[in-house]
């Protein structure tokens, strides 16, 4: 029988009648295991990632100028700014010809340099040392991932015990449920999306424009609102990746739950008990089967009998046995035709009866 046919035939009476005299304990212990990680930064860092690429790539940049008083045979260059501080400062004159020639003794020395060694600039590169720092910090807290583990053990007894049978289980049952957060963006996995957060930032701190800053002064907070830092796109993303840095740097960002619960719940009781019910069920004779060797033993009684007692042949037995056997089935015949005439006759008479009472009615 298909068990979706076995399950609908069922005998409810039966069921509750064996429920009703099934004595049934049971005891769940849960243990669970949660690790919520909180990847925002991971999102946070790859949204800034490009604004830091273009400062990075393209660095603001000044003319630093310096001036010194040197001898004239150390000066390299003569400028306009030398000759005009010249003009200005006759004592550094040694000489002038009566042509008009003028030999100084020292010249203004002009040195013009471009350098990257700005405020904004050292902010940047405070900030991509704030985030190596930050990463590390991270990966190295707990693994990123997000999941959770639950085992569940279930011990149940039960006996049932009524006037025709009785039954007893002790069973046990272990389950095990793993889930895990499915972090991937855009076809990358999480482990993906790290692996080149690392690599970006290990190749922004190898470019030249921070090795350039090397022997700076690193910016500390509070920030200095400069108008480059409050107006400029990139450098505006790049003070928010600043303030989020420091605000999650104190917060934990991986959770770990671990916790056992023992409990008894009704609910699932009940279920095991109607289980309970369907393995009973499972080893009860079958009731055709009990009705079949009934009648094989009652036939096997009476052909004992006959051949031990009587002196007849088997082909005369079977004549004898198959008369019988025709007799009895139309006398059988005969009193549920009886039966049927009696019920009819009922159904004629109250039929009549009924008509009567409503003709009367009318």
């Amino acid at each position: 029988m298909d068990i979706v046919d076995y399950i609908n035939e069922l005998n409810q009476e039966k069921i509750t009648k064996f429920l009703e005299t099934t004595k049934s304990d049971i005891i769940i212990k849960n243990h669970t295991q949660k690790q919520v990680s909180d990847t925002s930064w991971i999102d946070m860092v790859e949204e800034c990632i490009p604004y830091l690429d273009n400062i990075i790539r393209n660095p603001r940049r000044f003319i630093v100028q310096e001036e010194n008083i040197v001898p004239i045979e150390k000066a390299k260059v003569v400028t306009e700014e030398s000759i005009r501080h010249l003009a200005q400062n006759t004592n550094l004159i040694q000489e002038i010809h009566d042509d008009g020639t003028v030999i100084p003794l020292k010249l203004l020395n002009v040195y013009r340099e471009e350098t990257v060694d700005l405020y904004e600039n050292r902010f940047i590169k405070s900030l991509v040392d704030n985030l190596y720092t930050f990463v590390q910090n991270k990966l190295s807290e707990s693994n990123q991932r997000s999941f959770a583990k639950i085992k569940n053990i279930v011990t149940y007894e039960a006996e049932q015990k009524d006037n025709k049978s009785s039954y007893k289980i002790n069973l046990n049952i272990e389950s095990n449920f793993e889930d895990e957060v499915d972090a991937s963006k855009d076809g990358h996995s999480l482990e993906e999306r790290i692996a080149h957060i690392r690599d970006v930032i290990g190749a922004f701190r190898g470019s030249t424009f921070i090795k350039s800053l090397k022997e700076s002064s690193p910016v500390r907070s509070p920030i200095r609102k400069t108008n480059v830092i409050l107006k400029e796109p990139n450098f505006i993303k790049a003070l928010e990746l600043w303030e989020y840095l420091e605000k999650n740097n104190i917060k934990p960002m991986t959770s770990i739950i671990d916790e056992d619960v023992e409990s008894k719940d009704n609910n699932v009781k009940n279920k095991f008990d109607f289980a309970f019910y369907i393995n009973a069920d499972a080893l009860t004779p079958n009731k055709k089967e009990e009705e079949t060797a009934y009648n094989e033993a009652i036939i096997s009684k009476l052909i004992n009998d006959f051949v031990f007692t009587g002196e007849i042949d088997e082909k005369e037995f079977k004549k004898i046995i198959t008369k019988e056997f025709k007799d009895a089935s139309k006398r059988k015949e005969k009193i549920e035709n009886n039966i049927k005439k009696c019920f009819q006759d009922f159904i004629d008479d109250f039929d009549k009866k009924t008509k009567k009472a409503f003709a009367l009615l009318k």
